[in-house]
């Protein structure tokens, strides 16, 4: 009997506790709550995320408190959705129109039998008379990637990894792009000797927005290697990549709205459901 009443009272005590704990728990939901109800007012949205955070991680089994977060954060995630739609839409066309201007002055080059991306080349940039001398020369594909591409030609070899960009003392330099790469080509014909590296993106390092940078200056370019080779752009190579770096930046703008607002319009759709 004793041991009866022990355990009964131990069962009281322990409901008893939980009903305090869960009372404890409500309470606390609901200051949140009403804390979060402040934040959205005042469209502090990130602040009004991380009070929704903390109902998850603290009140684990709390499933109404739960649900009812859940229903808030997406009610966020509605509102952050919208207002990124609008910005993308407002800014895309004059992206767009940026990105026309700047392609104006460029060729769109595609071998339908053998690329599946077309790319876009400086117009007063003729490959076919730059063969047999030293320079840069930069294109920008369908995809929003840019290239910039060193052509060596001598009667000698470099072996060079690597492009230097200078204007006195200040200087840009590319990534290296070793001679085991495929981006790093080297041939010989007729006793001449040619390389040809290819930097895309962000190999290229800082020298496409160096050379825009100071384009009106005389800018020294220095192909490093096993040996170096030194040369001076000229105004109409100057000209064509630091046009080229613009068109870069003006299609990576508009691909990334347009990314943007897929994205967006997607949540939404699916929030909306």
């Amino acid at each position: 009997m004793y041991r009866f009443l022990v355990l009964a009272l131990s069962a009281t005590l322990m409901l008893t506790s939980c009903d305090l704990e869960r009372k404890r728990a409500e309470k606390d939901i609901a200051r949140r709550f009403g804390h979060i109800e402040t934040l959205l007012h005042d469209r502090a949205l990130q602040a009004a995320r991380l009070e929704l955070d903390s109902i998850h991680l603290l009140y684990p089994r709390m499933v109404d408190a739960r649900r009812q977060a859940k229903a808030l954060d997406d009610t966020i995630t509605l509102w952050e959705s919208r207002r990124t739609l609008a910005y993308c839409d407002s800014l895309l066309p004059l992206k767009q129109h940026q990105a026309d201007s700047i392609q104006r002055l460029f060729r769109y080059e595609k071998n339908e039998e053998y690329e599946d991306v077309g790319h876009y080349v400086y117009r007063a940039l003729r490959i076919e008379s730059n063969v047999d001398r030293t320079y840069l020369r930069a294109y920008v594909d369908d995809n929003a990637d840019f290239y910039l591409i060193s052509n060596f030609t001598g009667d000698y070899t470099l072996q060079h990894t690597r492009v230097k960009a200078s204007v006195g003392d200040t200087y840009a330099t590319t990534d290296d792009i070793g001679t085991d790469s495929p981006l790093n080509h080297a041939f010989d014909d007729g006793g001449m000797h040619w390389e040809i590296v290819t930097f895309k993106n962000e190999t290229a390092g800082n020298v496409p927005v160096f050379i825009a940078q100071y384009a009106g200056e005389r800018i020294k370019i220095t192909l490093q290697g096993k040996r170096n080779y030194v040369f001076y752009l000229t105004d109409t190579d100057k000209k064509a990549l630091a046009e080229t770096y613009n068109l870069w930046v003006a299609k990576k703008d508009v691909a990334l709205l347009q990314h943007e607002l897929r994205k967006a319009q997607a949540t939404i759709q699916r929030i909306s459901r």
